[in-house]
């Protein structure tokens, strides 16, 4: 396959995980839980003046978001904060999500571009972790349904791992644009985050930036997650 445009500089980390600006937004990985069932990660930022900060917790092998993700503002009555903060971390206690054993692959220095007919991103993996020529392909194309209150169409994505000598995997691929994303015209992969587990896969979480001028802070971010097989030898 043409790869078109193609951008690579990642940045390696194991075992430990900061926050990371973006835009107006701050996004911080908590990790995953020793059997790379869950992943979480943590949003803050601001919206209508008020502060607010978002913990999801994602079921790794379905993408769904588990019961007990939480938003709080700081204008909220502060017994009620505490007791969502307390919750929050019971939660994650419970589960054993941690960043230990995490390798983060940051993307550095690429800006998402507008949509175009061959609007594709690849960036490489490393082969330690998902087998030798292994990539994360981010498309973008024109959804046929109309942006609500505008008549213009808005871009999807779809996001995939190519690993050589072995069928394409599909990760993630939109039929339809959530109500909750607006009208979103481009997109990009601002970092991706494995742990292997006992089992032999590795936990992957793909972490795609909703990259159109205007967002939601809240929309930001779109969590992308898997359990990825050992190729066979």
């Amino acid at each position: 396959m043409k790869r078109v445009g193609v951008m690579i500089l990642l940045v390696l980390a194991v075992g430990t995980q900061g926050s990371m600006a973006r835009d107006a937004a701050e996004l911080k990985v908590l990790g995953f839980s020793p059997d790379g069932r869950y992943f979480a990660f943590e949003q803050r930022g601001t919206s209508e003046n008020a502060s607010y900060s978002v913990t999801n917790v994602i079921d790794v092998e379905t993408g769904r978001q588990m019961k007990g993700s939480r938003t709080s503002f700081s204008d909220e009555e502060l017994k009620r904060l505490a007791k969502s903060r307390k919750a929050t971390a019971k939660q994650i206690k419970r589960l054993k999500i941690s960043a230990r054993d995490l390798m983060t692959i940051s993307v550095l220095g690429f800006d998402a571009e507008p949509f175009d007919e061959a609007s594709i991103k690849s960036f490489a993996l490393p082969s330690k972790w998902f087998g030798p020529e292994s990539w994360l392909v981010l498309r973008q194309f024109k959804m046929v349904t109309r942006c609500h209150n505008k008549d213009v169409s808005p871009v999807g994505f779809g996001l995939a791992l190519e690993r050589k000598d072995a069928p394409a995997t599909r990760l993630s691929h939109d039929v339809s644009i959530p109500l909750m994303r607006g009208c979103p015209t481009r997109y990009r992969i601002a970092d991706a985050h494995a742990r292997r587990t006992p089992d032999g896969t590795v936990a992957l979480a793909v972490i795609v930036q909703d990259s159109t001028p205007g967002v939601d802070a809240q929309s930001l971010f779109i969590p992308v997650t898997a359990r990825i097989p050992p190729l066979k030898e």
